[in-house]
């Protein structure tokens, strides 16, 4: 078996990314300097962690939960199932309960959320999951699920519920993939968070590989 293609589906992080409201932006100081006379470039890199494409932990809504150093991996390396979904306002159970959905399969959702520029204003009506979608999720035991915007929530929900019963029932939750030019099918998902200590969320590379067989 040969890798045929490696497909990126993270967004760029860069001082134009599309920020949730609230978020700090991403401000990169360059402390050495090669053109200036130093003997490398070195920067510091300062931004929020639910920037771009980006791994939710349990500590995100759950006191007490598993930070994101604690996650098991297995929630974001594996096989993953592409669904694309014509619906223009949330996900709702119905829009997946045809779908081949199975116990342990990280499911990555395409949206018309994949038609926004996330380089550009946020888009507070973005495509979501809704509760009972959420629900449907969890009883089907998957491993992860993924979303082509910065959240799985509605924008205007105040309770968080869905990001709960994803959280609370050991469910993976990746957000802001660039899933635009990605067809419905079968592929291998790495996106690994970065090893942080004690904070609930962490920047993620994001790639789906195709095989040869």
């Amino acid at each position: 078996m040969r890798i045929k293609r490696i497909i990126d589906i993270s967004g760029i992080i860069s001082d134009k990314t599309t920020l949730w409201p609230g978020d700090e932006g991403v401000t990169r100081n360059r402390i050495l300097n090669i053109e200036n006379g130093d003997s490398c470039n070195l920067s510091v890199l300062n931004m929020g962690v639910h920037i771009s494409t980006h791994v939710d932990a349990p500590l995100h809504f759950i006191e007490g939960g598993a930070d994101v150093s604690a996650v098991s991996l297995n929630k974001f390396i594996g096989f993953a199932k592409v669904f694309s979904l014509n619906t223009s306002n949330s996900i709702k159970a119905s829009d997946l309960s045809g779908l081949d959905i199975n116990k342990g399969d990280i499911v990555l959702l395409k949206t018309i959320n994949s038609l926004l520029d996330m380089t550009g204003e946020f888009n507070k009506e973005f495509v979501y999951l809704d509760e009972d979608a959420a629900k449907f999720l969890v009883d089907q035991k998957i491993a992860a699920v993924g979303i082509d915007y910065l959240s799985v929530e509605n924008y205007y929900a105040d309770n968080a519920i869905t990001h709960k019963l994803l959280l609370q029932n050991d469910i993976g939750i990746i957000e802001g993939l660039c899933l635009r030019d990605v067809p419905e099918g079968e592929y291998f998902l790495s996106c690994l968070p970065l090893k942080l200590e004690g904070v609930e969320a962490s920047p993620a590379r994001a790639v789906l590989v195709e095989f040869d067989l």
